[in-house]
């Protein structure tokens, strides 16, 4: 495989590659994109570490121009890394991104996450990657989901007016479990 089909495969499996050319410079790929859909990069720069922090500071290489300059500059990799994720926490709520229904495990999914929301009840980092078991309100069973599928789930708080005051939804709820039948 040449260097430059280890980039662009690389970079489709979300991976930062870094390179160095035949004047010692780095440059770092990225999976993202530009407005012409090519893969961004970092400027040419002196060191690794100033090529992670600036990529996506220029417009990017379409996978042909990959081709043409690894061979004429004589580009070597010196460094590929996944992107540092911060991961869930229990008790997080999250929507399912509807990517995951491309899976081989959507049709087991499907009929426990109906809305495509859910919690995390547990964190795992392992071999496979970061995932999670998530498990839906009022249902009894989680599901292990990959982090690639998942997102912050933000709702917005129901409000109940009593009077002239506004009391969170979920405060009033709580609050009625603890009150004693007449």
């Amino acid at each position: 495989m040449t260097t430059a089909e280890q980039i662009i495969n690389n970079c489709k499996k979300g991976l930062i590659t870094i390179i160095q050319d035949d004047t010692e410079n780095y440059m770092a790929f990225s999976n993202h994109k530009d407005y012409d859909g090519n893969y961004r990069t970092s400027s040419w720069v002196e060191t690794i570490e100033e090529a992670k922090r600036c990529i996506g500071e220029t417009d990017g290489y379409s996978e042909k121009e990959i081709e043409e300059h690894s061979e004429e500059y004589n580009w070597k990799i010196v460094e590929v890394y996944r992107e540092e994720v911060e991961p869930f926490n229990v008790g997080d709520k999250v929507r399912i991104l509807p990517s995951i229904q491309n899976t081989g495990d959507w049709e087991s999914y499907k009929e426990h996450f109906p809305d495509m929301k859910g919690e995390i009840m547990s964190v795992f980092n392992n071999i496979r990657g970061l995932s999670y078991s998530v498990f839906q309100e009022n249902k009894e069973d989680n599901w292990c989901i990959g982090h690639e599928y998942l997102v912050p789930l933000y709702e917005e708080e129901e409000v109940i007016k009593i009077g002239d005051k506004r009391y969170n939804k979920c405060e009033v709820e709580e609050a009625l479990k603890n009150i004693k039948p007449l």
